[in-house]
């Protein structure tokens, strides 16, 4: 009887209560989604750096050594990622999967980015 009493005299800040909460909801939900997004977007963006340092742009272009040196370095921005890194160019036979040119002048800095983050 009383919690009766209580709501029919209540209504409005029982409605408020219950739309705060809804509200509170929806906001988590988006920020949870955004957060997956940013996170695949991240992700992309750096297996796209992996492709242009490996020869080969999203769009099946060839890069120039300038960018490939350039995408090296941009995996400084990627923390989440170092492991990985570490793992793909300290474990990979790069001297002898890679054109000459790219050994003398890409390798190098892969050498120093291995340096840096380790």
């Amino acid at each position: 009887m009383m919690i009766l009493q209580f709501i029919s005299q209540n209504k409005d800040l029982i409605g408020l209560i219950t739309v705060s909460i809804a509200g509170i909801f929806v906001f988590i939900k988006w920020i949870d989604n955004r957060n997956r997004e940013l996170k695949e977007k991240r992700y992309k963006t750096y297996m796209d750096l992996i492709g242009v340092i490996s020869g080969k742009r999203v769009d099946s272009s060839t890069p120039n050594l300038t960018e490939q040196i350039a995408a090296v370095w941009f995996l400084l921005e990627y923390k989440e990622y170092y492991e990985i890194t570490t793992k793909i160019f300290s474990e990979s036979d790069l001297e002898n999967m890679a054109n000459e040119i790219w050994v003398q002048h890409v390798l190098p800095h892969i050498h120093k980015l291995l340096k840096e983050i380790s």
